[in-house]
């Protein structure tokens, strides 16, 4: 018998049937793996598309840009799944954010200063308007006010500890007033025309756009006090230190989105309007009047530090408060957010 041999041909289809099947192999293993890893990219990006945050802000002319964002999707863009609740004052706002009721607020000058020498557990991440005219003093023709020092001895309605009381007590000192030459009386923000036009309080301190809303008020002559550079409202967002530090990527994601509103604002003012007097139900023609007051860029300046040193002195000197130090204010800025996706907005001396 002949012995069975493996010749060339079987040996050369054995190789041949080995290496087809080690291919097949590698070839299974790679595709395994690419499936493995794209279901795992696929889902960190679903994860990412879903960041749910609860923002508070102000229902006023500051929060334009935010609902710029909201109402153009770049929140959504940004894999932010944004949940709006809107406030009577950026104070309320913050209150808010401090009780853990929303994740980021928004924040005017004055609720940041006064709350710096109550608590040291908050930081701003970016400022998003401004605005010389923002806060006006109004009167009724029949008062008989025509200059600001007129208003010595006279019932005057504002809203303690925000912007409006600041502002009265700046207006009061350029006209060599001070707080107690006058009656001070506390309104929440929306009841202050209605006490002018009532007949409450001879004068308000008062924002928009509840000042538009005075000044058209029927069977009444309103006067408005011309606005003056003597306070520059900021508008920012505030958090709570252990949020910035545990979603840093949430705050990059939340600024790129405003950023993208700051933009849209500049390239199509038209739509924007239009987008704005839906939002705040409030007709074309006020948003129009109104709009130029405002600056809508978003940026950490270093000339917030030198307005909130100079309001912080406004509550030491005033016994607001039994601080005696001005908080460094340095120490509530966080840089993190804006430098990642904007370091040419940052004009901080750090």
């Amino acid at each position: 018998m002949k012995n069975q041999s493996t010749g060339p041909s079987q040996t050369k289809f054995s190789k041949n049937r080995l290496f087809m099947g080690g291919a097949i192999l590698v070839a299974s293993v790679t595709l395994i793996s690419i499936i493995f890893f794209n279901s795992v990219n696929n889902s960190d990006k679903f994860k990412e598309a879903n960041i749910k945050v609860t923002l508070g802000i102000s229902k006023s002319f500051l929060s334009i840009p935010v609902y710029i964002a909201k109402s153009k999707g770049f929140f959504s863009e940004e894999g932010i799944d944004i949940n709006i609740k809107e406030f009577s004052s950026g104070k309320l706002a913050t209150n808010s954010m401090f009780s853990g009721d929303v994740d980021i607020s928004t924040a005017a000058d004055i609720p940041i200063v006064f709350n710096s020498f109550k608590r040291s557990d908050f930081c701003i991440f970016a400022t998003f308007t401004s605005s010389y005219s923002f806060v006006s003093i109004l009167t009724r023709e029949d008062t008989g006010i025509k200059k600001g020092i007129d208003l010595k001895g006279r019932k005057i309605g504002f809203n303690r500890g925000t912007s409006s009381h600041f502002y009265l007590a700046e207006f009061l000192a350029d006209h060599q007033l001070l707080l107690t030459d006058v009656e001070l009386i506390h309104f929440k923000t929306a009841d202050l025309p209605k006490a002018l036009k009532n007949k409450t309080v001879d004068a308000i301190s008062v924002w928009q756009p509840h000042t538009h809303k005075a000044e058209h008020l029927p069977s009444v002559k309103i006067i408005k006090f011309p606005s003056s550079e003597i306070y520059r409202t900021t508008f920012n967002f505030a958090v709570k230190n252990s949020y910035a530090q545990n979603h840093k990527v949430v705050l990059e994601r939340f600024t790129k989105a405003l950023i993208k509103a700051s933009k849209f604002i500049q390239m199509d003012k038209k739509t924007a309007q239009e987008l704005v007097t839906e939002s705040l139900k409030i007709d074309n023609e006020t948003v129009s009047a109104l709009w130029d007051g405002y600056s809508f860029q978003i940026s950490l300046d270093q000339a917030l530090l030198v307005s909130w040193d100079n309001i912080g002195r406004w509550p030491k000197d005033n016994n607001f408060t039994d601080k005696k130090m001005i908080p460094n204010y340095l120490n509530y800025i966080y840089l993190d957010a804006l430098d990642t996706v904007k370091p040419d907005s940052i004009t901080i001396i750090r």
